[in-house]
């Protein structure tokens, strides 16, 4: 499911979701988009190998 996230459509997406849920004032679904936007966007970095 990682895989789902990494993908720019998710990011763009949810990150556009979240501050339409903003604007139009709906705590609930903002909440529930702007988690899942932040996990998409730190998700889509690269991980540093040891």
């Amino acid at each position: 499911m990682n895989g789902l996230f990494r993908r720019p459509l998710a990011r763009y997406g949810f990150t556009t979701l979240a501050v339409v849920a903003l604007l139009t004032a709906q705590p609930g679904p903002f909440l529930v988009t702007a988690v899942l936007a932040a996990y998409s966007w730190r998700s889509a970095r690269p991980r540093r190998r040891r």
